[in-house]
């Protein structure tokens, strides 16, 4: 199977990409969700919409689908939106050991002028960048996010503190564009 498949969601029937959805699936009876599944596997293909998931559970919809009691842990979500910061800051680190990251608001601009990168990460403690941020969110199909703390981003990457790092175009910035894109969406409230 392709990941730029579509595939319905379990939970609403909407369709999605692939690669844009979580996989839940049973193991010894508790319900987990894998944010790094393979298209492949196999188990219920969801939306990454937080208020679907709650529901769903609330529901027991997650029962009847893997047709199974499940048990589900109390600290379920914040444990799917720690596996994809985790996974985010962890394709960060890889991004430097690769030479496909640059650190600093100077290489951050270089690169927006020259095209070259297509995910930046702002620690959310800088605000001398939140109007920039805005002008170019617009001009260019530049993913931007502020989630996570220079203190995150600087040990991701084996500094003390990082106040911004931009990816160049790869395939490990489409990976993190695309985990970008679940973490956006899960912490979306309706």
């Amino acid at each position: 199977m392709n990941s730029n498949n579509k595939l319905n969601c379990s939970l609403t029937g909407d369709s999605y990409f692939t690669k844009e959805m979580f996989l839940f699936k049973e193991i010894n009876n508790f319900l987990i969700c894998e944010v790094n599944a393979k298209v492949s596997e196999k188990g219920v293909w969801c939306n990454p919409l937080r208020c679907d998931i709650e529901k769903a559970i609330k529901e027991k919809v997650f029962d009847k689908l893997l047709n199974k009691k499940l048990k589900i842990p109390s600290f379920f979500m914040e444990s799917i939106e720690n596996n994809l910061r985790v996974k985010i800051l962890n394709l960060v680190g890889l991004s430097k050991k690769a030479g496909l990251l640059k650190i600093g608001y100077d290489k951050l601009i270089i690169g927006l002028k020259n095209k070259s990168i297509d995910a930046v990460l702002i620690a959310k403690e800088d605000s001398k960048l939140n109007e920039f941020i805005l002008k170019k969110e617009s001009e260019n199909k530049v993913l931007f996010n502020k989630d996570f703390s220079k203190a995150e981003i600087g040990k991701a990457i084996g500094y003390e503190k990082v106040l911004c790092v931009a990816l160049l175009k790869s395939n490990l910035s489409q990976s993190l564009n695309q985990s970008l894109y679940k973490l956006n969406k899960f912490q979306m409230i309706k």
